[in-house]
């Protein structure tokens, strides 16, 4: 241990080293070389662990103790950031404690970020004081003391091969720093925070002497563009001269991803620097420990949305957070660090910051550890997945919604390689499209090996969902055999068709592969539907009294298996279905070598012992071409009526006209209320297109009685996207008809 007192322009300042003992513990360490092509910063800080260490804390990855650095390193850590303090209470992230762990940083062959606060303790927006030693010197004095302080911590770690890769020349200093004589409310403490900053910038070169050592200029507000503008314009007026714009960004106090995404995208022209986001976190658990220190507030409402409270949602928003970066314009983004993703709570010191880790309370290693993986370098799979719904016990058209909703197991996140976000929730943006009938059909990006756990939900939009469950289907039995009511999909080395899947509508498990439809090897199945809704409700049919309903059609064509005169066809009840069971449904197997593939199969649906004759009315024959394969047929209406859905409370004054409203707000973020009047009985559209005319979003489609509505937009698409800012309409459809009004939307 070496002691030393050095006086700085009569300022005094005293230190210890204690870096041979560092030196000592990585003498046996395997040195890590960093892995050649990967530049882009996945960094953390890890300032609190050598205090944590120091008090017994463990770190643990599948119940096996680790060295922090060797779990962070493994799971794609590449950089470490380490902030200083000049004299602190109890010495930690002082120099020598700072010292002795970037020794261990740097052996690990990680990369290194000295975060000067020049403070005894916290420098950031709310503070920025001097350390007790300089507190009486004079400016003049001030700024040397800045100088010879920075020149000496950077002399000392490079004594001992810690030359940091890159400084920080404060902590948030968007107010400034080392009040009152830099803060920058005014002319004069504009200058003099300039001058201090460009004696940093000019200590740590001097002792330094190595051109490749970065110089960060760090603020928060990182989705604040006028702020970051303010501040960098008036710094850069000074004259000071550095490499890197290092923000801060936490979505409950900085905005949206994409209101960051702006910001750098703007300051990257602007001032043509490398960005960084210099501090970044997101929580996995809404639960704290008893340790007498309450928790950071977040605020949920402002967490982006799409984006859960759990690992996956940690690992979700880093990857969105890593696309934005790298998406930069004229690539200037970097990278980002994670701020404490090991400050876990030992005693006596707690955490506030437990439930923004990736270790649980305990100090094992979260499945979101491995955010900081590489992931371009991972080999990437395309997957298809096929749905069915002609199980569906509900009216759902080819313009409805359908959704995998579920999480990623492995290394990937609910943010796919694809760009889609994955989730358990209505923000889930893998959704099957009609690609005809009953089927639906989407593809998407996944990792090698990864696991997709998922079911499927259904709705007649986002908001409205479909009978049953809120619109998830039932209970099923995953392939891999568990007895885990999920789907899985697991991703192999080569791209994949999975084989089709149907909706579950019962509640009772199927497999995860079932079908309504036998496979047999001389015959070709059809899966017939039909949907009685209207006839149960004009009193034409009463399934207690009428029936059975049955499949009629041309028995030359389909070899005696359906008969124009003859109830051969018998199809069974739905008694589940959409509208008191309305639905009555049937599998018919047809001869395959006898019957050519694109016969023409005339068939309608019949009702015995009915009132009315039976058949349907208003349509000539249907038609069908014989597949070359099973098969499903799009839901019909008997005779073809339109759709009956939920209808609309009726409003005490129901008014004699059709009217729409404008908006309010007008403009709007992040949503606005509609309002329309209904003048009779009638099916209602509220549509949002956009300025070219094509859809957005549809809100309502449904049959409205006589009254007054409203509906809210919340600004998202039909799959829970947020748009774009700028001009939309809404479109109000009442049977013929039509009002249009113009919003705009603002972020």
């Amino acid at each position: 241990m070496t002691d030393f007192i050095t006086i700085v322009s009569g300022v005094y300042m005293r230190n210890s080293l204690v870096l041979f003992v560092a030196l000592n513990f990585v003498a046996g360490t395997l040195l890590h070389s960093q892995t050649g092509s990967d530049t882009f910063i996945r960094g953390g800080d890890l300032s609190f662990v050598p205090q944590i260490e120091s008090l017994g804390g463990k770190y643990r990855v599948n119940g096996i103790e680790k060295d922090v650095l060797d779990i962070m390193q493994e799971n794609g850590m590449n950089y470490v950031r380490l902030r200083i303090w000049h004299t602190p209470t109890g010495g930690w992230c002082g120099l020598d404690q700072t010292a002795a762990y970037a020794v261990r940083v740097k052996a690990k062959g990680l990369k290194f970020l000295l975060d000067f606060h020049y403070s005894d303790w916290w420098a950031d927006p709310g503070q920025q004081n001097k350390p007790a030693a300089w507190a009486n010197a004079s400016y003049a004095a001030l700024k040397e003391s800045v100088y010879s302080y920075t020149k000496f911590v950077i002399s000392t770690l490079k004594q001992h091969n810690a030359l940091p890769d890159m400084v920080q020349i404060g902590n948030e200093i968007t107010p400034g720093m080392l009040w009152p004589d830099g803060r920058n409310n005014t002319s004069l403490g504009w200058y003099q925070l300039g001058e201090l900053v460009k004696e940093g910038i000019r200590g740590a070169k001097d002792a330094a002497l190595d051109s490749t050592m970065k110089i960060m200029i760090h603020i928060d507000r990182g989705g604040n563009n006028n702020d970051c503008r303010w501040f960098f314009d008036n710094l850069l007026a000074q004259g000071v001269q550095f490499d890197i714009i290092g923000l801060s960004y936490y979505p409950w106090w900085h905005g949206t991803p994409s209101q960051m995404q702006n910001n750098i995208n703007d300051l990257a022209v602007r001032y043509n620097k490398q960005i960084v986001i210099a501090e970044t976190a997101y929580p996995w658990t809404t639960q704290s420990l008893n340790d007498g220190h309450g928790n950071i507030g977040v605020d949920p409402v402002k967490l982006p949305k799409g984006y859960s409270i759990s690992p996956q949602g940690q690992k979700a928003f880093l990857a969105n957070i890593t696309n934005i970066i790298k998406g930069t314009t004229n690539g200037k983004g970097i990278g980002y660090f994670y701020w404490e993703p090991a400050y876990i709570s030992v005693a006596p010191i707690g955490s506030a910051w437990e439930h923004l880790t990736v270790f649980d309370f305990s100090g094992s290693a979260l499945s979101s550890v491995n955010a900081f993986l590489d992931l371009d370098s991972l080999k990437k799979i395309n997957v298809t997945i096929r749905v069915n719904t002609a199980t569906l016990w509900d009216t759902i058209t080819t313009t409805g919604i359908v959704q995998v909703r579920g999480e990623i197991i492995g290394k990937g996140s609910s943010l796919l390689p694809s760009g889609d976000l994955v989730t358990w929730d209505s923000y889930s943006q893998v959704a099957p499209q009609n690609i005809g009938g009953d089927y639906w059909q989407y593809s998407f990006k996944m990792y090698e090996s990864d696991k997709l756990e998922y079911k499927f939900w259904t709705g007649h939009t986002i908001s409205i969902p479909t009978k049953l469950r809120l619109g998830y289907e039932g209970p099923v039995l995953p392939s891999d055999g568990a007895n885990r009511n999920i789907r899985l999909i697991t991703a192999g080395k080569n791209d994949t068709l999975i084989d089709l899947q149907y909706f579950n509508s019962s509640g009772y498990s199927q497999p995860q592969f079932w079908s309504p439809l036998q496979k047999k090897q001389d015959t070709i199945g059809i899966y017939f539907r039909v949907n009685l809704a209207d006839l149960m409700k004009n009193a034409q049919f009463d399934p207690a009294v009428n029936g059975p309903v049955v499949l009629r059609g041309d028995s030359a064509s389909t070899q005696g298996v359906l008969s124009w005169n003859s109830n051969t066809v018998v199809l069974q009840r739905e008694t589940l279905s959409v509208a008191g069971g309305s639905f009555w449904s049937g599998a018919v197997y047809f001869p395959k070598n006898t019957i050519p593939v694109g016969t023409e199969i005339k068939y309608k649906f019949f009702i015995a012992n009915s009132s009315f004759g039976g058949w349907e009315s208003g349509i000539n024959e249907r038609t069908v071409l014989f597949p070359a394969s099973d098969t499903t047929l799009m839901w019909k209406f008997f005779n073809e009526r339109n759709p009956i859905t939920a209808v609309v409370t009726r409003s005490e004054q129901a008014p004699k006209q059709f009217h729409l409203f404008q908006n309010f707000p007008n403009p709007f973020n992040p949503s606005t209320l509609i309002r329309y009047t209904i003048g009779n009985s009638v099916d209602v559209q509220i549509d949002i297109v956009n300025l070219l005319g094509q859809p957005i979003r549809n809100l309502v489609h449904r049959l409205h009685t006589a009254g007054e509505y409203s509906v809210a937009w919340n600004g998202t698409d039909n799959i829970g996207r947020r748009v774009n800012s700028g001009i939309y309409f809404v479109k109000l459809t009442a049977g013929d008809f039509q009002q249009i009004r113009k919003m705009i939307m603002l972020k």
